[in-house]
């Protein structure tokens, strides 16, 4: 697939960078796209991740997974967030986690190694580019920081009740819809799916929340959130 500026100018990972530099930034560190069916491992635990991935369309879960299959969702990411940076950016490059297509996905793959070396040149647009994937890295470490918190909850009524606490923050309002479904929160959150379903219809009974399929309302008081 080929990729054009007019898919990317509105992104985070190329703020600051003009579509002339675009081309040739991405020509010269050898930038390509790939995409990925729904329900696709993009890369597997212990597979060597050489490149920054800058989401173009779609969803992709990082996910850690047991021998007995049991999986957790370690962040969950959307157009314009970055997977792969941490391990492209370690020292042997390989990838502690699996990265998952929750749905159809379309990313840009931009080897770092290559963009490393020619930023350390203090060309600008390359530069540019650095800083502004450290920034995205920074923002998804306070993402993760934010789960680590909520699923540090004691029992699974607080630790949604601090997931929804979190949601109304980003929306900005008490009736926000939730970006993941029953078996995917029941991930993230690290808990057991049947008991999540059982929480939330309790949770509703007891006049806390009110919900239809992903669409959640907080009923309770502001202070009674975690």
């Amino acid at each position: 697939m080929k990729y054009t500026f007019d898919m990317v100018k509105d992104l985070r990972a190329f703020r600051d960078i003009d579509e002339s530099d675009f081309k040739t930034l991405l020509q010269t560190v050898g930038a390509f796209t790939k995409k990925i069916k729904k329900g696709g491992y993009i890369t597997l635990a212990d597979e060597e991740v050489p490149c920054v991935s800058v989401i173009l369309k779609g969803t992709v879960h990082m996910m850690s997974e047991d021998i007995w299959g049991n999986r957790s969702i370690l962040v969950f990411m959307n157009r314009g967030d970055l997977f792969g940076e941490s391990f492209a950016c370690s020292s042997n490059q390989v990838s502690l986690v699996n990265f998952y297509a929750a749905s159809d996905v379309t990313a840009l793959y931009i080897p770092f190694d290559k963009l490393l070396s020619l930023s350390a040149n203090d060309l600008g647009a390359y530069r540019q580019l650095v800083q502004n994937i450290m920034t995205l890295v920074a923002d998804k470490n306070v993402r993760i920081l934010q789960k680590l918190e909520i699923v540090s909850k004691r029992n699974l009524r607080d630790k949604l009740m601090a997931y929804f606490s979190y949601m109304a923050k980003v929306w900005g309002s008490m009736e926000f819809d939730v970006p993941l479904g029953r078996v995917a929160l029941s991930e993230y959150l690290c808990v057991d799916r049947s008991a999540l379903t059982r929480e939330l219809s309790r949770m509703q009974d007891d006049g806390l929340i009110e919900f239809e399929k992903n669409h959640f309302k907080i009923l309770a008081p502001a202070d009674s959130l975690t």
